[in-house]
């Protein structure tokens, strides 16, 4: 990722200009757009069993924008007013190849949300096509912004979402939550440990334009050393049987612990209105839920799954992934890659019929692409998309020292 960063020296310095069309932008006009015609899925992988579940994988290509040139990482979705959104984290807009060019970039953005699917016209959502807000001479807008009356910038902080996003009940599907980290970049371009904490992030619609509108009701919700709930991703009543209870579940992962035994994902609940208030939060400490937060290196007592993975001599836990209710299966599935990335391919799979334990053991069921110059990362489903539970996208960022980071897509079929 070194030529990313040289890049964003170069970035940086375009992102002020950029920051007018961060907010307002509407659903581009059809001229802007590239051709349609996604890519034909490849074909699916053999079959890999799981105690009860069956599963197989299969390619669809490069995610593609209405607008040339884009290139980013990250990835995690929901549905918002009706819309299936996807949220992206740092983001290139350019002249063209080769996008590792810095006199090429045109516009940088540490993050940004597009609509699945064609937006300009009616259909089922798609994954392999996004619709992105802003116009064709600047790219993409920022969609989470800045609190930059209370010390964040776009120059020494970076926004990087890379989580799914919880349609928030008691509000008929108009806005939706999620849980952003926001990293230091300047420690990040150190290549030391730059995260900082989480921010809840609130998503709506603009009723005129379609445009997303994200608002942040307080700047930090966990912080550094303490685990980040949310940020793995959030289990909403969409997500769960017959509803669910009444509660947002937030797991928040465990990775390069001091203690590998800490590693893998820890719990915490909290009644929907309240997403933006600590004091109102839940915590699993191995038996039940109470108002104490355990220790982020507890040597895994109060993780609801363990996971730990030696890589060279350092243990890595969960990194990205997502979970629901399976239909098909009438359990939860979990699908997730774990944080060494840069050498572990496997997409790991584990089920449970509760969200506070009995996690099976997680098994790699498949292998994710990758470029031979680079590695994959930043894996998600999108269920969501698939009320049956039968074939649900999936979408993971490859990225090359020659390519740039772009993401790619494919689906999981269970049977």
């Amino acid at each position: 990722m070194a030529w990313f960063k040289k890049a964003t020296e170069k970035a940086k310095g375009l992102v002020h200009d950029h920051e007018g069309t961060q907010s307002g932008g509407q659903y581009p006009h059809q001229q802007q757009q590239q051709p349609m015609g996604p890519p034909a899925p490849g074909p699916p992988s053999e079959p890999v069993k799981v105690d009860n579940i069956t599963t197989s994988f299969r390619t669809c290509g490069l995610q593609q924008s209405n607008f040339p040139h884009v290139f980013r990482d990250g990835g995690g979705g929901g549905v918002v007013g009706g819309k299936h959104l996807i949220i992206f984290a740092d983001g290139m807009y350019t002249k063209g190849q080769p996008p590792t060019d810095p006199s090429r970039i045109v516009s940088f953005v540490s993050n940004s949300i597009a609509v699945a699917g064609d937006g300009a016209v009616s259909g089922p959502p798609t994954l392999t096509r996004v619709t992105d807000f802003g116009d064709a001479t600047h790219g993409p807008q920022q969609a989470v912004p800045f609190l930059t009356d209370q010390g964040e910038s776009a120059m020494a902080t970076a926004i990087w979402p890379n989580h799914n996003i919880a349609p928030l009940p008691g509000t008929n599907g108009t806005r939706g939550v999620a849980f952003t980290e926001v990293i230091d970049r300047n420690l990040f371009k150190q290549q030391k440990f730059a995260l900082l904490y989480n921010t809840p992030i609130d998503i709506h619609l603009d009723a005129q334009s379609g445009t997303p509108v994200v608002s942040r009701p307080v700047k930090n919700l966990f912080n550094v050393g303490e685990p980040m709930f949310g940020s793995f991703c959030i289990v909403h009543p969409d997500l769960m049987p017959n509803g669910g209870d009444g509660y947002l579940y937030l797991f928040g992962r465990v990775s390069e612990a001091a203690n590998h035994k800490s590693n893998g994902l820890k719990l915490a609940r909290v009644r929907p209105e309240a997403f933006a208030d600590r004091r109102q939060y839940e915590f699993w400490d191995g038996q039940q839920f109470g108002p104490r937060m355990p220790a982020l290196d507890d040597g895994g007592a109060a993780n609801v799954l363990d996971f730990s993975l030696d890589a060279f001599g350092k243990w890595y836990g969960p990194a990205t992934g997502d979970i629901w209710w399976s239909p098909v299966y009438n359990e939860y599935i979990m699908l997730f890659q774990s944080g060494a990335a840069a050498v572990d391919d496997s997409l790991y799979l584990s089920h449970s019929t509760s969200l506070t334990g009995g996690w099976s053991k997680p098994v790699s069921i498949y292998k994710i692409p990758r470029f031979p110059d680079g590695y994959s990362y930043a894996f998600h489903a999108y269920p969501a998309m698939d009320p049956t539970g039968q074939t649900v996208p999936l979408s993971w960022t490859q990225d090359s020292k020659t390519q740039s980071c772009r993401i790619y897509t494919g689906e999981v079929l269970f049977s």
